[in-house]
């Protein structure tokens, strides 16, 4: 009976659909059977409900819940790329209607209303999913690698635990996976239209995650390099930069020159930079046992337990997310205190006072360029630890990016350097919360691909080698 069965699934383990479909159902049940937030509108969540709301019923981009079509302005926010999803998604059952202006802002809205949001997220990260295998499918040649890509998401369980919150971050990993195909599907391209493609993939990553306006230079130096060493088909890599230029720069533009009009001041969103640099600065006064520490408590599971055993209690107290004189509150009320101070002392404007408190702090960076540099390592640790396999796929990373590297592989440089940017730019310029690195995702499942190929040709040459007859005289 067994063996029949056996003989019955065969086929199955040869499908590359079975694979996927499996672990995409694996995927949703799992998220099914995680305990639910009880208040999914919470902090962040807040601000992309209220431009939704506005988005929906108004058409503007505005985090004021409270207003009417009278009142009304259009405002700089958050980045509206998640909202503008949203307000569809809570038209769709008129959940939209439960959300006020009364629960919004205080004990929030309960759970009701954001049901079909929390199914997108799920159905997001699938997608996910999907987009990682078809890219590594394209990357690698080879359909074992390709469903090793998909199920590193599809398994990566540490990544789904805040799929219930109302926030970007399953959008931005499926919008980072997309353009990890995008690029892969363009690059032997004849026709440099193709490249509009990743050019608009990476426009709404950057109006979900905003910190991908700064990548967007960094992919054309990329691409000028490529131009440069492409000698025979040069005319070509120029005509497909241009488009992939012109298609990524315009809609950031007019979106910044959209802002321009209402603050005088071209901006892509809300200033949160001052806060974000303001929480990172901090851990530059680190010394070495906070350095070590710090390591050892970000370790995912036990490891504030690990860091309470073996450093002093002063030392590990910082990391604590509510200590007055911790890490975390220190950033991120230090910010908002110093602009009052010069508002108060020095009789600055607001906007002035926050502009001159965000200066000192990167005059701060620049003053311990070395220091800087080194607490990011710790910061970078920290992040991760989103990936449920990072013990595996972070040292695989780095020496796939090596290799590549060396090799001059193009392709496989081009779409690991998005996931390279978010490791270094967060940790560099934020707290970096694990959550944050959603986005490096796609590259650490590319890395997990090429582990299990590896181990896969490893254990092959193993079987090949014990099975060989032993030469007699040996």
């Amino acid at each position: 009976m067994m063996r029949n069965t056996l003989a019955a699934l065969k086929p199955f383990g040869k499908s590359q659909v079975f694979w996927c479909v499996l672990g995409a159902i694996i995927c949703l049940l799992w998220m099914g059977t995680l305990k639910q937030a009880q208040q999914p509108d919470y902090a962040d969540a807040r601000q992309y409900i209220g431009i939704a709301v506005n988005l929906a019923k108004f058409g503007t981009v505005s985090e004021a819940i409270n207003t009417t079509e009278e009142t009304i302005k259009p405002a700089i926010s958050r980045e509206p790329g998640y909202p503008f999803l949203l307000s569809y998604v809570l038209q769709l059952d008129n959940s939209i209607e439960k959300i006020t202006a009364e629960c919004l802002p205080s004990t929030g809205c309960g759970t009701e209303p954001y049901i079909l949001a929390k199914w997108t997220n799920r159905i997001l990260i699938v997608a996910a999913g999907f987009a990682m295998f078809f890219a590594v499918r394209g990357i690698t040649g080879s359909p074992f690698a390709a469903i090793m890509g998909g199920m590193h998401i599809w398994l990566n369980h540490q990544a789904h635990k805040n799929h219930d919150y109302v926030i970007s971050d399953p959008l931005a990993l499926f919008l980072a996976s997309l353009l990890v195909f995008a690029i892969t599907w363009a690059w032997n391209k004849r026709n440099p239209l193709a490249w509009a493609f990743p050019g608009l993939t990476l426009v709404w990553l950057a109006f979900t995650k905003a910190i991908y306006i700064y990548f967007l230079p960094i992919a054309l130096l990329a691409g000028l390099l490529f131009v440069v060493m492409s000698k025979n088909n040069w005319r070509s890599s120029i005509a497909k930069l241009v488009v992939f230029t012109i298609v990524a720069v315009t809609p950031i533009a007019l979106w910044m020159d959209r802002n321009h009009d209402i603050t005088g001041r071209y901006q892509f969103t809300d200033s949160r930079g001052g806060i974000a640099l303001s929480t990172r600065v901090v851990f530059n006064d680190m010394d070495l046992t906070d350095y070590l520490a710090a390591f050892t408590y970000w370790t995912r599971g036990a490891g504030d337990g690990w860091a309470e055993k073996l450093f002093p209690a002063e030392v590990v107290k910082p990391f604590g997310w509510y200590d007055e004189d911790g890490y975390y509150l220190r950033g991120q009320l230090g910010f908002g205190k110093r602009v009052a101070e010069l508002v108060n002392s020095e009789g600055l404007a607001y906007i002035d006072a926050h502009d001159r408190a965000e200066q000192e702090l990167k005059e701060a960076i620049l003053a311990r360029p070395v220091k800087h540099i080194a607490t990011t390592l710790p910061l970078i640790y920290r992040g991760i630890w989103i990936d449920e396999f990072a013990a595996i796929t972070f040292p695989a990373f780095i020496v796939l990016l090596g290799v590549a590297l060396r090799r001059r592989k193009g392709l496989l440089i081009a779409v690991m350097l998005p996931s390279l940017f978010s490791l270094l730019f967060y940790a560099a310029f934020s707290l970096n919360l694990a959550r944050y690195q959603m986005t490096a995702l796609p590259g650490f499942a590319i890395a997990f691909a090429y582990f299990a190929m590896w181990m896969r040709t490893q254990i092959q040459n193993w079987r090949t080698r014990k099975s060989l007859p032993i030469e007699e005289g040996n």
